[in-house]
């Protein structure tokens, strides 16, 4: 999406947020989250006593899961980035896939709100009143929304955290919807069944966003392994430390905003124990350097070794 990427937007806020962590950018954004819902809810409220428009409903109910939504997503946030302890000993950054799952059933149920009472306008419609009045709060919404989209957006693609992305993901279903109700309240004038159609449209899309959240946690539950071009990149830079011959294993996986990797590499049998450790903490180093939050274990062994 070319409008939440913008150079010199993306340049200011690298300034100003040089010096946080990714937790902490996963922490604002999701604090952010909250503060633009509930501010949300309080428009959309006024608006839909306003006009009385079926789609408006929908929206402030999705506003209502959103502030939810986020409000969890702050504690999971900082849940997932305590360090490990005598009962979790890799940590506990899995709750945010754990999250996640939960993410994907308040949109799905998000989107059922919607498709039923766009099904009961249909059964019993009611004409939008004050539809000025209506169409003015909607654009105040999508002017929230979309600041606080393009923040997600960047924490997003700096973090990769899933619970930002699942978050991210509510405020796009209510960006569009809000748009919709934009469309239905204007032309409701002409066409009182737009409602209904606007609605259905973005429950069907809310549901497809939710696949898309469902799909992200699994992988994330499931260790799956990083994408075929991270893994070549990896075993590139771990081929161009000096002394590392070949590469016997490489297993890969993400939890939450980290990246673990492990490896195995090939190194001359004549060279002592404490230069072949040497070069596996080398290769540990220029791995590490590729992500910005990974643990990363690499050890050497003789290329007269069988590979696995």
């Amino acid at each position: 999406m070319h409008f939440l990427d913008i150079k010199v937007v993306n340049k200011v806020l690298d300034t100003y947020f040089k010096n946080y962590s990714h937790a902490d950018l996963a922490k604002s954004s999701v604090l952010l989250a909250v503060i633009t819902s509930i501010f949300l809810i309080l428009l959309k409220l006024i608006a839909w006593m306003i006009t009385n428009s079926i789609s408006m409903q929908a929206s402030l109910n999705d506003s209502c899961l959103d502030a939810l939504s986020s409000f969890v997503a702050y504690h999971a946030l900082r849940y997932s980035t305590v360090k490990f302890d005598h009962d979790h000993n890799y940590g506990h950054e899995k709750a945010e896939g754990v999250f996640s799952i939960l993410q994907c059933l308040l949109v799905m149920y998000s989107g059922y709100v919607i498709c039923h009472e766009a099904y009961e306008f249909f059964l019993n419609p009611e004409p939008i009143s004050n539809t000025t009045v209506g169409i003015t709060i909607m654009i105040i919404s999508c002017l929230a929304v979309y600041q606080l989209l393009y923040f997600q957006h960047y924490v997003a693609r700096k973090t990769e955290s899933l619970v930002v992305r699942g978050d991210s993901l509510h405020y796009i279903s209510d960006f569009f919807m809000n748009i919709c109700v934009m469309i239905s309240i204007f032309l409701s004038k002409f066409f009182i069944y737009v409602d209904v159609v606007c609605g259905i449209t973005v429950g069907g899309y809310v549901f497809y966003n939710a696949f898309l959240i469902l799909r992200s946690a699994l992988r994330d539950l499931m260790d799956e392994a990083m994408p075929q071009e991270v893994r070549r990149k990896i075993i590139k830079e771990i081929m161009h430390v000096d002394g590392v011959k070949d590469i016997n294993m490489l297993r890969t996986r993400t939890a939450g905003m980290k990246k673990y990797i492990e490896a195995r590499i090939l190194v001359d049998k004549r060279i002592s124990a404490a230069k072949a450790d040497a070069i596996a903490t080398e290769a540990e180093a220029v791995v590490a350097n590729i992500f910005d939050t990974s643990d990363v274990i690499i050890k050497p062994e003789t290329v007269n070794r069988k590979a696995e």
